[in-house]
């Protein structure tokens, strides 16, 4: 079984009653600020490219992610607990996106409380 195949059936039995064909985890490319303070100068802004991590539920990603947040109430609180991208757990309505593929995995396992074999079978296929 691929990691797709068991996204799939883990966010499909998730919210079952929205049809899921397929789960990928995406890597979005995504400027990143960092300031920082010089004892000369005051403030320094830099901006570098990194990466963030989301999931891609389709055929309906919106209607999926929308029935999720309603299911599992809780998935805001535990989102933080990885470090999201702001933005995506205040404002957009798809998969909060996080700064590895391990914490997002983390926060799928802590909201869906999988139990500790599908966790190990998670992080394992992850390295796959």
């Amino acid at each position: 079984m691929s990691m797709m195949c068991f996204l799939t059936f883990l966010l499909s039995r998730a919210v079952p009653d929205v049809r899921v064909w397929k789960v990928e985890i995406v890597e979005l490319a995504t400027l990143q600020r960092d300031y920082c303070s010089d004892l000369e100068g005051g403030i320094i802004n830099s901006v570098a490219w990194g990466s963030m991590y989301s999931l891609d539920v389709r055929p309906e990603p919106y209607v999926y992610w929308k029935r999720f947040k309603e299911i599992y109430p809780h998935w805001k609180r535990l989102a933080y607990k990885y470090k999201p991208s702001p933005y995506s757990v205040v404002i957009r309505k798809l998969c909060p996106e996080f700064p590895t593929k391990e914490a997002l995995l983390s926060w799928l396992a802590d909201v869906l409380n999988l139990s500790c074999g599908k966790r190990r079978l998670l992080y394992f296929m992850k390295g796959r």
